[in-house]
């Protein structure tokens, strides 16, 4: 499977490429070409100098002509980038793609982290992304993903990341293809929480689970439902 990366030089995507690289053929995304071959370049040594040898790869390439040939699509952006970058991208996207989304609408102020849309009455990040790529592309697949997961965990590719991790999308075919791709990394589990109409409580956790950090001295924390 080719996996693109939008927004790959940051943390969360050089985490998910050093994890699904082993059997994956992944595509580090950028605005700047150059800077994502590089960055490939540098995490493919690490993945080499980790695994020993890996069946899948990483390369590099600009973000919208990698949309038009990778089978699943991650957009690792901030929030305030997301509208103008997925856009930009949108016309490129193959008709059949996947998109995952796991971008948090968030801010700080003095109480704590809290959830944008809440508080400014506005869609999730999800449905938000869903309307912009369905202005073009009606047969792309939003699925809402790997909000929860912490990027400083998943760079560390010997690290266990001990958590669940809540999905949804209204297309149960791209849930499942997300959904192996979460087993890949171990002791993550995946689970359907529903349609996107329901990715705002998905988003919402994360704001949580920072101020249950800041609060209670707890680094990096994840969730697990039992």
């Amino acid at each position: 499977m080719k996996i693109g990366i939008i927004g790959g030089t940051g943390g969360m995507g050089e985490g998910l490429a050093l994890r699904w690289c082993v059997n994956h053929d992944i595509v580090i995304g950028s605005r700047d070409a150059s800077k994502a071959y590089s960055t490939a370049e540098e995490y493919r040594k690490k993945a080499i100098t980790y695994y020993n040898n890996i069946n899948g790869s990483i390369n590099g390439d600009e973000n919208s002509r990698l949309v038009g040939y990778c089978d699943v699509i991650v957009l690792c952006i901030p929030y305030e980038n997301s509208i103008s970058t997925v856009a930009s991208i949108a016309g490129n996207l193959r008709d059949d793609s996947i998109v995952v989304c796991p971008i948090v609408p968030m801010s700080k102020d003095s109480s704590g982290f809290i959830y944008l849309p809440m508080h400014e009455h506005k869609e999730s990040a999800a449905e938000q992304v869903n309307k912009v790529l369905k202005d073009k592309n009606k047969n792309v697949r939003v699925v809402a993903a790997l909000h929860n997961i912490s990027d400083v965990k998943l760079r560390k590719i010997n690290n266990i990341i001990d958590s669940d991790v809540l999905i949804c999308s209204d297309d149960k075919d791209a849930v499942s293809v997300v959904s192996e791709l979460v087993k890949e990394i171990k002791n993550l589990k995946p689970l359907y929480l529903g349609p996107l109409s329901l990715s705002y409580q998905v988003e919402s956790i994360t704001p949580m689970l920072l101020n249950i950090a800041k609060n209670n001295g707890i680094k990096n924390p994840g969730i697990r439902i039992v």
